[in-house]
């Protein structure tokens, strides 16, 4: 049971944790000895801020947009943490995003947490994605419980945005059902380790040698620990989202 001012530092407490469970989430990587600093750059990427049922800093669009379809939605929880919806009550290819500035020739890493249900099948259903490619995370289809999903990017030579989304779809890929995204993360590095999922304009590097099994081993076991904290006191439950 906690105590009343456990209960009251509980935002506080669990952002931080959240912020330290995407750091650790991440695959390891190298960091590019000239590349920039890790550092957030989506803004609003936590969905606590907005007015009038609309997320700072976010869009919605989808494809068909057809009578009563989709559906959007964004609420903020007890902990200051929101969640944006998507319900395509008929087949579409439909998005939240948000366009980020970048440095042209740099990898960054984009991460969230997904949940869906009764995605159909057939079709890519909820995930991440970079808006104007095929650049997507893996895609969660039927009932899925929250699932951390990523993807790695390269920019292009004189690319200076990157307009990243929140989708329940894609192109030629009309789907059906409900998905929300919670806790967002864009963020420059280095290259993605070798045998990485999700690369997309690049290749990535092999890791270098003689690092200490038993690090990450530890480093296994806290990432473990804080996704743990991070579904426990972080991310809403399913009955708290809203259809």
């Amino acid at each position: 049971m906690l105590s009343r001012q456990s209960r009251r530092s509980l935002p506080g407490r669990a952002a931080l944790i959240l912020a330290l469970a995407l750091a650790l989430l991440a695959p390891q990587v190298t960091p590019a000895a000239d590349g920039p600093p890790a550092s957030e750059i989506l803004v609003n990427g936590l969905l606590s801020a907005g007015t009038a049922g609309q997320p700072a800093s976010w869009a919605k669009a989808s494809y068909a947009q057809t009578k009563g379809s989709p559906r959007f939605g964004w609420s903020v929880g007890a902990t200051g943490i929101g969640v944006l919806s998507i319900e395509n009550v008929n087949p579409d290819d439909s998005h939240w995003t948000q366009t980020a500035t970048v440095t042209p020739e740099t990898w960054y890493l984009l991460r969230g947490w997904v949940r869906t249900e009764n995605v159909g099948a057939t079709q890519r259903g909820a995930g991440l994605s970079v808006m104007e490619s095929f650049y997507d995370s893996q895609d969660l289809r039927g009932t899925q419980d929250w699932t951390p999903l990523s993807l790695w990017v390269r920019t292009a030579a004189g690319q200076t945005t990157l307009e990243v989304a929140c989708r329940l779809g894609g192109y030629s890929s009309l789907t059906t059902g409900q998905a929300w995204f919670t806790a967002l993360s864009l963020q420059p590095s280095g290259p993605p380790p070798e045998g990485a999922s999700f690369v997309h304009g690049g290749v990535p590097v092999a890791r270098e040698e003689g690092s200490a099994v038993w690090v990450q081993v530890v480093a296994a076991l806290v990432v473990v620990a804080l996704a743990l904290l991070v579904w426990r006191y972080v991310l809403p439950p399913s009955t708290h989202v809203p259809p």
